[in-house]
């Protein structure tokens, strides 16, 4: 704490530091915060005036004073303190405020500025962007949190098998030991039972105990433990396509003009799955929806309506054409001019005036004002120079009222060249309007109500309105309203609400001048996007900050509303009448019936009656007999219950907090799928609260796409990112989970077979090595490649049919007719497998030199055919063949055999297995007669798919005729190199 640092251009803020000086002489700096909030655009920083001189070390050393600021906290964009500075020789000092405006914070860049000195005010943990710093809770695939549940079902399964056998071998030891006990009275030297094998073991608690253990190590090869590290080897494969696929690149101008191509980005593959079953969408407008391209579209001054779109500089022809008007329209220029926080700089590559803001509004109206010949020259703390018509003109910049979600509105106190003082102020419409003078010879109430139903047309075209409205002050009126602003930002306490009463001092009787409207155009495709996700059976819900007319009118050009919907708005005032709204829309919907869709709007005022009101999810809701809410049930119950009812629902003017809560209500009761998606800070807390976040990668910052676990640059590639990638996703991993619990139950389960014939005697039934390998050497790779590359339906097929997709999401890859057909298949594999081995080895069958066969052979006769069946039914469940899916296949099958040889190389088995079981008939008849009686189910539910297909077999099969049909068409056509032979080798007759 106050010491002083030199930051020079370029650099970042190592700490949270008060301006002291810049290489400015007003003391003004210009940082970039993208690290911080994701704005690219540079912000202005003054220093306090009586230190802004101060720009040498030697000046900065002699300068004596104390900082008070309030606690270390993690807001981002508010500071309160007061800094007093004393001149070292007497008693008197000064005190200035301290506000966010001269706060500089750690991860800032210093911009546009060649150096700045700044007092140290919070370091270390203390800084704001440290405090920031919270982890965001885990995300965990629904499809993982099953598998969870999937393997306490193995589990019961595993002690199923273990307590069995236990218990059955622990009965015939004990009945084994009875009868020796028996026999020793009449026997004493010769008593054994098995004679074979010995007497049995006196302690009945040592054997139970070594039985328990044999099995348990037995037993647990029921839990397909490399399932975990296969699962996450798919996910980074399908993580690494969606990153390859050139449908999801995008073209991004730089700001050298140069084009880039942009991947999308994976940042968190544990949810791939989940992109297959998405019930709910959460998405920002501007700049998710839009392209965040502003541009100047339309003005109204006066009564009149200039398109500025299809007429570039009108507003400078109407000031010269129309001198009844030519006042008005002159101040409504300089009042654009002159009320913004823009910041000209020039372009480096061009050298050309750019103007830097954290509102692209704002850039937009100073970029059309250009056009119009009233231009900004330059700015600094206190002076602004913009040139009128070739006419220079500089306006003292006495108090700039900034801009925040709550004014909604921001002002400029200048003082004219004539030195008249003036207030231009600019804002949303309703906080504009009711801030005018009511009399009559200020504002002809026939013009606001022509400037109302004109703002009205705007916003019903998808526009972006504000209204231009100005005062005139006297010096008294001024001096007054300076020394209150003064005080309240100076106050450590209330300083916001305090700073509010000294606007409203002159923010009131205004004069209205005009209105802009500024058209931010859809993105592409982003209609068809929508179309097609609502025909998937999804519910998109659009939040935004926009006002209620904009939204809807959105929601009609991007297809979430449609005409044949029926539109309920909400607009409630208090918490009764946000009550009684809802109460009579859930009647409507009730009364209209799911014959008719529903689309529903509602307003920032009515989510905060709402969320004032919430319930948890715990919390016992009312409901009448009808299962309907009552009167008496809380708001955000009856509100989830309506919205789950629309088709569509829109939430205007609302907040980043109200976004969160709107995702929370619905992820937490409902148990969906929820996915978030947006392009700004703002978005942030949205996309991280949903189960699935997606981030553009937009004009506004980076910090969304940080945050999201999916990113690319337009909204288009949605579709294809759930719809294709999650889709196959969600596909590829049921498979392999289905899969690997399959082929691990009927491994062991066949144990648990052999124990009948083997007098639970713990005896492994197949060979060691093998039995060790089955599922990390030999049964790895296949469900591997399946679950990378299967596929059921060629990619564009998807993009025809979205009923595939509502299929996906139904459940039709994981239900419990596949759990059951999963598991019904493994006890069947298991004792068809046994059976049939057992069957045909009963009596021993004979090696070539007449000898029974041993042990050894019999682990093999029992090993290959359960490997060949479990491949084989890999295989049956491809429907997507690669070289890979193949060439896996044989590799294992291979692997099984060349290990035989290589155990016994090693003496590890009996000299002369592996020749004995390859020459043996026995050993090829159970390798065909065991794949065959197992997988007669399987081959019997593919013929069934002939005569009672599914949506997918349909459209695999047509895209197959298709294929072939196309693949007809290319051997009867001439191909391109036979027609054009030049053309199609890439040599033209100019190059020839």
């Amino acid at each position: 704490m106050g010491d002083v640092v030199l930051v020079e251009k370029g650099q970042k803020f190592p700490v949270d530091a008060m301006l002291i000086s810049t290489s400015y002489e007003d003391g003004t700096c210009f940082i970039e915060t993208s690290e911080l909030d994701g704005e690219t655009n540079l912000k202005r920083r003054s220093a306090v005036s009586m230190l802004a001189s101060r720009q040498t070390v030697d000046s900065i050393n002699a300068i004596i004073g104390k900082i008070e600021c309030e606690a270390p906290n993690e807001n981002l964009n508010t500071f309160e303190g007061r800094v007093t500075i004393g001149n070292g020789k007497s008693e008197r000092s000064t005190t200035h405020a301290l506000t966010m405006n001269q706060l500089l914070l750690r991860g800032a860049v210093l911009r546009n500025t060649d150096f700045a000195y700044a007092a140290v005010v919070y370091c270390g943990s203390n800084t704001k962007i440290i405090k920031n710093l919270k982890r965001a809770a885990g995300k965990q695939s629904t499809l993982e949190k099953k598998l969870n549940t999937f393997v306490l079902w193995a589990f019961l399964y595993n002690a199923v098998l273990l307590v069995s056998a236990s218990l059955l071998e622990v009965y015939r030891y004990l009945d084994l030991r009875t009868r020796e006990i028996t026999l020793r009275r009449s026997q004493p030297l010769d008593y054994a039972v098995e004679w074979y094998l010995g007497p049995q073991d006196q302690s009945v608690f040592s054997h139970s105990l070594t039985t328990v253990i044999s099995y348990f190590g037995i037993f647990t090869y029921v839990i397909p433990i490399s399932l975990f590290v296969s699962i996450e080897m798919v996910r980074l494969a399908q993580g690494q396509f969606m990153v390859w696929d050139k449908q999801m690149q995008a073209v991004r101008q730089n700001n050298d003009r140069t084009m880039t191509k942009v991947k999308m980005r994976a940042n968190n593959t544990n949810l791939n799955e989940d992109l297959g079953c998405v019930e709910y969408i959460f998405s920002d407008k501007t700049g998710t929806l839009t392209q965040n391209l502003m541009k100047l579209a339309l003005f109204f001054i006066d009564g009149d309506v200039l398109d500025e779109m299809q007429n570039p500089g009108s507003l400078n022809q109407y000031i010269k054409v129309n001198e009844s008007s030519r006042f008005t329209a002159s101040l409504f220029a300089r009042a654009l001019a002159l009320a913004h926080g823009v910041i000209p700089s020039l372009d480096p590559n061009t050298n050309e005036m750019i103007y830097e803001s954290q509102s692209p509004d704002e850039t937009a109206l100073l970029t059309s004002m250009e056009t119009n010949d009233v231009k900004l020259i330059s700015r600094t703390k206190n002076l602004i120079n913009i040139k009128t018509r070739g006419i220079n003109e500089s306006y003292e910049l006495l108090a700039s009222l900034e801009f925040t979600s709550d004014r909604k509105r921001m002002s400029a106190v200048v003082r004219t060249p004539d030195g008249q003082i003036h207030l231009y102020c600019k804002g949303a419409d309703n906080i504009i309007f009711e801030r005018l003078s009511r009399n009559p010879s200020v504002n002809n109430p026939n013009l606001l109500e022509s400037a109302s139903a004109a703002l009205d047309r705007f916003s019903e075209t998808g526009l972006r309105t504000l209204v231009i409205a100005y005062r005139k002050l006297t010096d008294e009126e001024f001096y007054q309203f300076k020394t209150k602003l003064d005080q309240a930002e100076q106050s450590l306490s209330n300083r916001e609400a305090n700073i509010d009463q000294a606007c409203e001092m002159v923010e009131r009787e205004l004069t209205i001048l005009g209105c802009t409207a500024i058209e931010d155009k859809l993105q592409d495709e982003v209609p068809e996007t929508i179309d097609y996700l609502l025909k998937c059976d999804i519910r998109l819900w659009l939040l935004t900050g926009d006002k209620q007319e904009t939204a809807i009118n959105i929601g009609r050009s991007s297809k979430l509303i449609s005409v044949e919907m029926n539109l309920m708005i909400l607009n409630g005032n208090s918490d009764q009448d946000t009550s009684t709204q809802l109460d009579n829309m859930i009647a409507e919907v009730e009364r209209m019936g799911v014959l008719r869709r529903h689309a529903l709007v509602v307003n920032g005022v009515s989510l905060s009656h709402i969320f004032k009101t919430s319930t948890s999810k715990s919390e016992t809701k009312r409901w009448n007999n009808a299962g309907n809410p009552t009167p008496d049930t809380p708001l955000d119950v009856k509100f989830l219950h309506l919205g789950t009812r629309c088709h569509s629902v829109i939430c205007c003017r609302v907040t980043p907090l109200q976004k969160a809560l709107v995702v929370k209500l619905v992820r937490k009761n409902l148990n969906k799928v929820c996915l978030s998606i947006g392009d700004g800070a703002n978005d942030v807390s949205m996309i991280q609260e949903a189960n699935i976040g997606v981030g553009i990668m937009g004009r506004e910052g980076t910090q969304a796409v940080r945050a999201s676990d999916y990113a690319f640059q337009e909204f288009k590639f949605l579709r294809r990112l759930i719809s294709v990638h999650g889709r196959y996703s969600f596909m590829r991993m049921s498979l392999i989970i289905l899969y690997s619990f399959y082929k691990n139950l009927a491994f062991i389960t066949v144990q648990w077979w052999f124990g009948w014939v083997s007098g639970w005697s713990g005896q492994i039934v197949y060979e060691q090595m093998f039995f060790t390998g089955f599922n990390v050497v030999f049964t790895s790779l296949p469900p591997i490649i399946l679950a990378i590359f299967e596929r059921d339906v060629s990619e564009d097929r998807i993009s025809i049919y979205p009923e595939l997709y509502r299929e996906s999401k139904g459940g039709v890859y994981w239900n419990l007719k596949e759990h059951f057909a999963m598991l019904l298949s493994s006890i069947w594999h298991s004792l068809a497998l046994f059976g049939c081995v057992w069957f045909i080895n009963s009596e021993g069958s004979l090696d070539p030199e007449g000898y029974s066969i041993g042990y050894w052979v019999q682990c093999y006769l029992f090993g290959t055919p359960m490997l060949l069946t479990v491949l084989l039914k890999c295989a049956l469940m491809t429907k997507h063949w690669v070289w890979l899916s193949w060439t896996f296949l044989l590799i294992s099958f291979a692997l099984n055999i060349a290990l035989m040889f290589f155990l016994e190389v090693f003496n590890w088995i009996e000299v002369g297995t592996p020749e004995i079981t390859h020459i043996l008939p026995t050993y090829y008849f159970v390798c065909v007669l065991v794949p065959i009686v197992c997988l007669l189910p399987d081959f019997l539910t593919i013929v069934k798919q002939q005569y009672f297909p599914s949506d997918a077999n349909l459209i695999m099969e047509e895209s197959n005729l298709l294929q072939r049909s196309q693949q007809q068409q290319r051997r009867t056509t001439p191909t391109t190199s036979d027609t054009y032979p030049m053309v199609a080798m890439g040599i033209d007759e100019e190059n020839r």
